[in-house]
């Protein structure tokens, strides 16, 4: 668990470089595609995408998924030092907000026991995947989009933790891995895509706060929510509302960056 911890913190670290560099590269005056910095962005965004799914092997959900959003600290910080976004008071409080409920949900959360997958997790993530996937089809208000985009990432979240959780099916021997391990993977991919559609899509048409603010909410909770009910993932005795309040205030954390950033632009990306 410990090693976990470690690739999970490095994993977020490698997001909030990754936040940093897309926010520059994005505004390179020959686009995109043509910045190094948005190239170098991107790769850092895979490498933390990759950390953490190798995190959410032996670590709870919900602490994963919140500590995700840690990136934004990270990028905030990498920020000011660069004289891009000079942090304000109030987002020094945020960065203390979110960094002290990542500490209450690690402290007062359990992981679930690896389990093999099961009927009832693949018909949840195929119906979650197929609601997202409609909504591409569907022009929606900004919260709209979040929601959606938070879904589509969740979605790939909980399959990749139930792929890489698979202690019986070593996901590197993936010649003897299950026809619904392979299922799991695709979703976790097809999930992942289309969460990044909607993201794309609502930060085109609307104002970023409220497509990222219900992101990151339905990024947390949703995936909260399946840990607890059918993955087996619990707070320690007696700790229950410590979970709450860390969640809490790692929401408004991310929150308050969120609003006291140039709109949420240069911390838009790593949402995995």
């Amino acid at each position: 668990m410990i090693v976990s911890a470690v690739v999970l913190v490095l994993g977020v670290v490698a997001y909030g470089f990754a936040g940093a560099r897309l926010y520059n590269g994005a505004r390179h005056e020959g686009g995109a595609l043509h910045s190094s910095q948005w190239w170098m962005g991107t790769g850092l965004q895979a490498i933390g995408s990759l950390l953490v799914m190798v995190a959410r092997r032996s670590l709870p959900l919900l602490l994963v998924q919140a500590t995700s959003t840690a990136g934004l600290a990270v990028t905030a910080v990498i920020q000011h030092v660069e004289g891009v976004d000079r942090l304000t008071r109030k987002s020094a409080l945020a960065i203390v907000s979110l960094v002290g409920g990542l500490g209450l949900l690690g402290a007062a959360t359990i992981p679930g026991p690896a389990s093999t997958i099961r009927p009832s997790h693949l018909v949840l993530l195929v119906i979650s995947l197929a609601v997202c996937a409609a909504g591409i089809a569907v022009t929606m208000p900004g919260l709209a989009s979040g929601v959606l985009a938070g879904l589509g990432f969740s979605v790939g979240a909980i399959a990749a933790r139930l792929v890489i959780g698979d202690q019986v099916h070593p996901v590197w021997i993936f010649w003897h891995l299950p026809l619904a391990n392979w299922l799991c993977g695709f979703i976790t991919a097809a999930g992942i895509a289309v969460g990044q559609v909607h993201l794309t899509r609502g930060l085109a048409r609307h104002a970023a706060k409220p497509v990222l603010g219900a992101m990151y909410l339905v990024e947390t909770v949703f995936p909260a929510l399946v840990g607890l009910t059918i993955l087996d993932e619990h707070p320690r005795t007696g700790m229950g509302v410590f979970v709450v309040i860390g969640a809490m205030l790692v929401l408004l954390g991310s929150w308050d960056l969120l609003r006291n950033s140039k709109e949420g632009q240069a911390i838009a990306e790593p949402a995995v």
